[in-house]
């Protein structure tokens, strides 16, 4: 039991889960160093991770979106180009939420692009995704109480604990490496492209810190007295080790991470091919808080009227990376490709469709939609699969948050059949709801004191607690205790009173 409001602990609560959706349009012409669109293979968004901005009852995302293209140009042979256009977004902060201990994780998923060439060098672009975003505000538990009652009341509170979120953004981090050292004069470089893997996230001081690696993949080809071969892909790993900045983590929090490459570039100087990632991370660190709210209260002398409250807090049961292999196999005519086809690159990414307990595991299910670039003759074409999968975390997760990445994706040809073998990263974190029901206001007002003469004896009802006793007789539930020779160490629990016939009042 608690004898002071100000002892409450303030409690994070979620006050928004959403998915909004968006789009944008962008009009792209391409320098006059740049062949001409001949036929537009693909254009592929990726999203640098946005930037915040909270005031005026709302928060302003803002960030850019770097478009990669691929397109054959009119001598018939591939080339790349990449631009980036700002983007920006408001999501209200719903019922005036204040800005105090605000927590937002946003995830950012491309839906999909429509792309029309309106001169050979000139394109226009309509991009669609949804911002998924979730929020967490800390909240004080503690009873608001008015009147002109002197005295502080008492309390019988409920301790109990509630996840806290924290959340924070890396510096943008550059990596450089040579990719290959004798690759030759006659070496041309289409495009790059950079995947993020993240398999140890741990939790520090205000830190958490995430090593893995950078898979590089670069479609090469190789220009001979004005012809060219057909291209191949050179793939390199970059080690990575950095710390987020997470205010307020710990060592004894789960973390989770993710990654994601905002620009890279492969160039060719004298004879070797020189790699730069540009790369930003996120990371989450969560644990469980104590909290105590108050379920009673009582002010000897006064009477008092209640409002109640209902509040949703959310208790903390995972958090952290995972790493599986996904197979699967794909027919050339399911994806509307040649027999013949050869696949000349690969680009793959995962949505996670449901989360369902089974037999104490939760099992995670979705789908990974591979993009596969494919010479067939002297032609370059696309085509567009998706292969199932199924996997499963050990622990059975009431409510469970996934965001999936495909770090690194293979097809290999073989029989008229595309094989798929990919590796699925989730970064996921996990909740268990429970609705409390607490006094949120109090109005006390004195009353006249009633006097009493000599010894007075109080008989409980049958199921009064020490707590209700006390408080149909104003007196404190620990004098009432040290009166009777019993315990006031919990006097709201259901056996505070096991055996007692008949209570003397202080």
């Amino acid at each position: 039991m608690e004898h002071n409001a100000t002892q409450h602990t303030r409690a994070q609560m979620e006050w928004m889960t959403r998915t909004v959706p968006l789009e944008w349009t962008a009009e792209i012409t391409l320098p006059d160093y740049r062949s001409e669109i001949s036929r537009l293979l693909w254009v592929r968004p990726t999203f640098s991770v946005p930037g915040r901005f909270i005031g005026n009852g709302k928060v302003d995302f803002s960030g850019t979106v770097r478009y990669g293209m691929l397109y054959v140009g009119p001598d018939g042979l591939l080339y790349s180009a990449e631009e980036e256009v700002p983007y920006d977004f408001s999501v209200p902060l719903d019922g005036g939420t204040g800005i105090d201990d605000l927590t937002l994780c946003v995830e950012l998923l491309p839906d999909a692009v429509v792309s029309r060439v309106a001169a050979p060098r000139r394109l226009t672009l309509r991009c669609r995704l949804r911002a998924r975003m979730r929020g967490y505000i800390g909240r004080e538990l503690a009873p608001r109480l008015e009147g002109e009652s002197a005295g502080e009341p008492l309390q019988l509170c409920e301790a109990t604990s509630a996840v806290c979120v924290l959340a924070g953004t890396g510096d943008a981090v550059t990596l450089t490496e040579e990719l290959l050292a004798d690759a030759g004069e006659d070496l041309r470089v289409i495009t790059a492209r950079g995947e993020v893997f993240l398999p140890e996230v741990i939790a520090s001081d205000d830190v958490v810190r995430c090593k893995g690696e950078v898979i590089c993949s670069v479609l090469c080809a190789r220009e001979s007295e004005g012809a060219e071969g057909t291209p191949f892909l050179l793939t390199k790993r970059l080690p990575l080790s950095q710390t987020v900045p997470v205010d307020g983590a710990r060592p004894d929090c789960d973390a989770r991470a993710m990654g994601t490459v905002e620009e890279i570039t492969a160039t060719v100087e004298d004879g070797r091919v020189q790699l730069s990632v540009g790369l930003m991370l996120e990371a989450e660190a969560r644990l469980e808080s104590p909290v105590c709210y108050t379920r009673d209260l009582f002010l000897p002398g006064a009477t008092a009227e209640y409002r109640h409250r209902t509040e949703r807090l959310c208790h903390h049961r995972g958090c952290g990376n995972r790493n599986f292999s996904v197979s699967g196999e794909l027919s050339p005519e399911s994806v509307g490709m040649p027999a013949e086809a050869e696949v000349l690159l690969v680009t793959a990414e995962a949505e996670v469709r449901e989360c369902a307990v089974e037999n104490g595991r939760t099992a995670v299910a979705g789908d990974v939609r591979c993009h596969l670039l494919y010479k067939y003759g002297r032609e370059y074409q696309t085509a567009e699969g998706s292969i199932p999968f199924r996997v499963v975390l050990e622990e059975a997760f009431p409510e469970v948050d996934c965001r999936a990445a495909v770090p690194l994706c293979r097809v290999n040809e073989a029989k008229e059949r595309l094989r798929v073998d990919a590796e699925l990263q989730l970064a996921f974190c996990a909740e268990a709801p429970e609705e409390v029901r607490m006094i949120a206001e109090a109005t006390l007002s004195p009353t006249a004191p009633v006097a009493r003469a000599g010894m007075e004896i109080c008989y409980p009802q049958a199921g009064e607690t020490l707590w209700e006793v006390a408080k149909r007789c104003g007196v404190a539930p620990e004098d009432l205790a040290l009166k009777n020779g019993i315990s006031g160490e919990a006097p709201g629990e259901a056996d505070s009173l096991r055996g007692v016939r008949y209570l003397l009042l202080p």
